[in-house]
């Protein structure tokens, strides 16, 4: 029993452990921020998760085999990420001036719940990999009869993500308070270029299927 809680538990770190955009986000809202708006940020994500997972129970994994669906889903990622980045390139901007982005924004956390929400949702490889996951790993265990097993079992998953997503944010806010303004500001300019060239690449991707589905090649 011990060893089936501590396997879905790693299961859920290791998905979320890969950098990936999310990670860089978490990483730049707690630079700019502080504990809570990166810790949402995580939270945003595993909502997205959440609802990623339940309609792959309904029904979603079937749609997702649709190319025009996978192009449309890769572009829309490229333009959410490179956006994300060109706006923490302007919160660099505030720090270089000596303003408090969270100032200029009441909302922030609210912001960056929806943040983490958006960019895990139009992340294309976040959501192949979720179809991976819920192929190899969820499906049997949400058809079982037995509901209340399914979802502990899918909600193991879920703590793992949160652990790790808990444990970056406390990492980077606690980093953060020995960080001076200039390495802060170098950490957010190197995470604003990570994540538009994860934006790039999505793009890359998207159009090169899009030309090779119109028969342009």
């Amino acid at each position: 029993m011990l060893a089936t809680i501590s396997s879905y538990i790693i299961l859920g770190l290791s998905i979320a452990a890969p950098i990936g955009p999310i990670n860089i986000e978490i990483i730049k809202r707690g630079l700019l921020y502080g504990f809570w708006a990166a810790l949402l940020v995580g939270a945003g994500g595993i909502s997205s998760d959440l609802i990623l997972m339940a309609l792959m129970f309904f029904g979603l994994s079937h749609i997702m085999t649709f190319v025009w669906v996978k192009i449309a889903l890769t572009l829309l990622g490229c333009f959410i990420l490179i956006q994300s980045g060109l706006n923490n390139l302007r919160m660099t901007a505030w720090m270089e001036n000596g303003e408090n982005p969270e100032q200029r924004n009441g909302q922030v956390n609210a912001r960056s719940y929806l943040s983490g929400m958006t960019i895990a949702a139009s992340n294309p490889m976040n959501l192949l990999f979720w179809l991976g996951i819920y192929g190899s790993v969820l499906s049997g265990v949400l058809q079982e009869s037995n509901h209340l097993h399914a979802f502990l079992v899918s909600s193991l998953v879920f703590i793992g993500i949160g652990l790790w997503n808990l444990n970056l944010a406390f990492t980077v806010h606690f980093g953060r308070l020995l960080m001076n303004t200039r390495i802060m500001k170098g950490v957010n300019i190197v995470a604003s270029f990570v994540l538009i060239g994860f934006g790039i690449k999505f793009g890359w991707i998207g159009v090169t299927e899009l030309v090779s589905e119109l028969g342009w090649v």
